[in-house]
């Protein structure tokens, strides 16, 4: 067999046979797992890649001026020169890629794999069975009985707390004593995920503690639990009055940005208005499927029933019309370019629907995340900087898309316009 020489700087010179340089050339540029074996078909070491074909190539190095092909001393020092052969694992998307790697590892414990080899696992966040659920941070999780999935809002109906994760199912294992519903993960970072569960908690109080509902705990007292009752109250209440099917609603919303932030595809629908005065008024709805944006779907509407600037009755306008459109896909996810002016009328316009969509407010002043759940508001820089530039990003796509909508108005009336002649002097 025919086969590539591959010297390592310091070390002895190795083999690549055509065979793997023309496998590791066709290897597709997309999400999934691969692993390395060598002569005897044993696999030496399992990675996770967005794009399969680069990250196989970068094990070694490129091409050098006498055109032998050099291997990465970095990362591939112990393993590599055993390499004869390489196999993958399609996935659909970077999340599902790590379930794989996480999954293949435990299953064939190879020599190289050192940070996965234990039962120690990628991390979770799971919302517990309880009348008023727990949200908690797992690392391995398995759903016991779990209730049929409810449809996702970009499949027609409307999210829900039980509704499941669009990635492969986690990995199998055990919490114990709890009803598990649908977890959302995988994370890596873990202090990075406490960080954004303890900023959407300012917005979205959540219960964390075993406590009975007669004994109201710290979070309790601080407005960050919202399942205990005091001494005043017959009833089980958030501690600023909100009912317990209320709570439900806001665990959706929690659940929907968690989903955004773990990568997932959700659909997001922002909405800005556009005007000068009240004059060439237009609304733009823009779309994103998690982090991209789907033009496809965006839409621009011209505002036609309100009189003078009032940007509060044009965003009611314009929800109006939208959901007068049911074979729209509704969102997961519906972000308002405004404060809280915007936010409650658009959760009238949902109430006056009968929908009940997770739905925050972006205001471009302070950069707060508003929500009906709170009378607190998140900055976005307690977000990491990854969640606050998508966050920025959409926005803005919305008010570009708007502006563009009035400014096309604005022209078309502008070139509608008579000149006026006067007398020449």
């Amino acid at each position: 067999m025919s086969s590539l020489k591959i010297p390592l700087k310091n070390a002895k010179v190795l083999i690549m046979t055509k065979k793997l340089a023309a496998k590791i050339k066709g290897l597709p540029q997309k999400p999934g797992a691969y692993l390395f074996k060598d002569a005897s078909g044993r696999i030496l070491y399992i990675g996770k890649a967005i794009n399969l074909k680069n990250r196989v190539r970068s094990h070694f190095a490129p091409l050098t001026q006498g055109g032998v092909r050099e291997l990465d001393i970095k990362s591939s020092t112990k393993f590599i020169g055993q390499v004869a052969d390489v196999d993958f694992v399609k996935t659909e998307n970077e999340s599902q890629a790590l379930i794989m790697e996480d999954q293949l590892i435990k299953k064939y414990q190879p020599r190289y794999n050192i940070q996965w080899r234990d039962d120690k696992s990628y991390f979770w966040v799971a919302f517990t069975g309880d009348e008023w659920p727990r949200v908690k941070i797992v690392h391995q999780t398995k759903l016991k009985n779990p209730p049929p999935a409810s449809p996702d809002a970009s499949r027609g109906g409307q999210p829900s707390l039980r509704g499941g994760s669009k990635n492969s199912s986690p990995p199998k294992g055990g919490v114990r004593g709890d009803f598990v519903i649908n977890p959302i993960g995988p994370f890596v970072n873990g202090a990075e995920l406490k960080q954004v569960l303890r900023a959407l908690r300012q917005i979205l109080p959540y219960r964390t503690c075993k406590n009975s509902y007669d004994k109201p705990c710290l979070q309790w007292h601080l407005g960050l639990c919202p399942t205990h009752k005091s001494a005043n109250n017959k009833q089980s209440t958030i501690n600023n009055g909100l009912p317990l099917n209320t709570y439900h609603l806001s665990l959706v919303t929690l659940r929907q940005l968690l989903r955004f932030y773990a990568g997932e595809p959700i659909r997001i629908e922002a909405y800005d208005i556009s005007n000068i005065h009240g004059a060439y008024a237009t609304g733009s709805m823009i779309v994103f499927a998690g982090n991209k944006p789907k033009k496809s779907d965006y839409r621009r509407f011209k505002i036609k029933n309100v009189r003078g600037a009032n940007d509060v009755a044009m965003l009611k306008e314009v929800l109006r019309r939208r959901l007068n459109h049911p074979e729209w896909p509704y969102p997961d996810l519906m972000l308002i370019d405004g404060g809280k002016a915007q936010l409650n009328a658009a959760n009238l316009s949902l109430n006056t629907e009968h929908l009940s969509l997770p739905l925050v407010a972006l205001a471009k002043k302070d950069e707060e995340i508003y929500t009906e759940y709170s009378n607190k508001t998140l900055k976005l820089r307690s977000l990491p900087i990854s969640l606050q530039l998508i966050f920025q990003t959409i926005r803005n796509e919305a008010h570009r898309f708007a502006i563009f909508y009035y400014r096309h108005l604005h022209a078309k009336q502008f070139r509608k316009t008579p000149k006026r002649v006067g007398k020449k002097s």
